[in-house]
């Protein structure tokens, strides 16, 4: 279920410089910044990884028109890939011109000014949900509820959610919430992600063939990425720009003071490792009645737990925390080979935010003697 098996063939009329709302504009095509043979994403359906850049009356016109756009929303949905978190010095896939310097680790990485605009989108009620591909857990930095995210391609702070290599399938909860959503959704934004054929892309591929179909309500998708994409065509809005740049200039159209990147800090209730959670059994489930025998985590040095996904390796040991705080739990995996290897998984604070609030389906580990 990792691949989008679906024709990506687009009408001929729709612009693949402005989208189907800007074909008619007038507007002058983006510049050519960075020119490459090379493809950006080799092995996938993708166009060369040369760069564009709008020049600057069309890119302000354009924002004038993504901001009206999300206004109009209703089920507004960000579909973000890796370009989002390049500025965070976290190397992409796609760019062949270089990234900013990283940190250390890619752990120690925070969130980008896009991370923190889109982040304040969902504050104010705009943004209703947000499908990462990239697994580095930057959006929660930034402050993004654990429930309003799909980490639809494993994630780096999800025990229970690990990374899915190209040849794996989907979680099948996640893949049935990106369903819901594919259907749900009447404008799409995609934001720093080459779209070369996951099955995710759909989200963003499905809501552009329902807008040109003229379907009610319905406002399509808008790209903004520097390098083209097989679905340039299918927009109702292409934007060849950084991604910060335009995040700024969003917020003065929606009149929303630009926020202040600043590094992640745990909030009050994450400093003890012991939590109280009263809306949930002791399986790990949420369950209305469960307060009058809450369900206590643990998560000392030592403790065991169980993961409440993941597979068979699903019991695993507290092994200490990271820099900013996160649990870091050691399983032991059985490999292909019939050898058994030790792993270290990480638990996300804000999965336990989350769990204070009720906000979780299920906890992602519990307890175990």
């Amino acid at each position: 279920f990792f691949f989008l098996i679906k024709d990506p063939q687009h009408p001929s009329h729709m612009d693949r410089w402005h989208g189907r709302l800007g074909k008619d504009e007038g507007w002058v095509k983006p510049t050519v910044t960075f020119k490459s043979k090379q493809t950006a994403r080799p092995g996938y359906e993708s166009c060369d990884a040369s760069e564009y850049e709008e020049v600057p009356d069309v890119l302000q016109a354009k924002v004038t028109m993504l901001a009206e756009l999300i206004k109009a929303s209703r089920n507004f949905l960000v579909y973000s890939g890796a370009g989002i978190s390049t500025a965070s010095g976290i190397a992409d896939y796609a760019s062949k011109r270089g990234t900013v310097a990283g940190p250390a680790s890619p752990y120690l990485a925070q969130a980008s000014l896009g991370h923190c605009v889109l982040t304040e989108l969902y504050n104010r009620g705009y943004l209703k949900e947000w499908v990462q591909q990239n697994h580095d857990g930057l959006p929660q930095k930034a402050g993004l509820p654990q429930k309003a995210i799909n980490e639809i391609h494993g994630a780096w702070y999800d025990p229970t959610n690990p990374v899915v290599q190209f040849s794996g399938d989907l979680r099948s909860d996640l893949y049935s919430r990106l369903l819901e959503w594919e259907e749900k959704a009447d404008l799409t934004l995609a934001v720093g992600t080459s779209m070369s054929g996951m099955n995710a892309d759909r989200v963003f591929t499905t809501v552009c063939e329902k807008a040109s179909r003229d379907e009610p309500g319905i406002l399509g998708g808008i790209i903004i990425n520097k390098q083209k994409t097989q679905y340039d065509s299918m927009s109702s809005l292409r934007i060849f720009a950084d991604i910060n740049a335009v995040m700024t200039m969003l917020c003065s159209e929606l009149e929303i003071p630009v926020p202040v990147p600043t590094t992640y800090t745990a909030s009050a209730c994450c400093r003890s490792d012991v939590y109280i959670l009263p809306l949930y059994d002791k399986t790990g489930a949420r369950s209305d009645s469960a307060d009058n025998n809450a369900t206590r985590l643990d998560l000392s040095v030592n403790r065991r737990v169980r993961l409440n996904q993941g597979g068979k390796s699903n019991v695993g040991v507290v092994s200490g925390k990271q820099r900013e705080g996160h649990y870091k739990i050691r399983i032991s995996v059985k490999m292909k080979s019939g050898k058994v290897k030790e792993v270290e998984r990480v638990l996300g604070l804000w999965h336990l935010e989350a769990a204070l609030a009720g906000d979780l389906d299920r906890l992602p580990v519990v307890n175990i003697k």
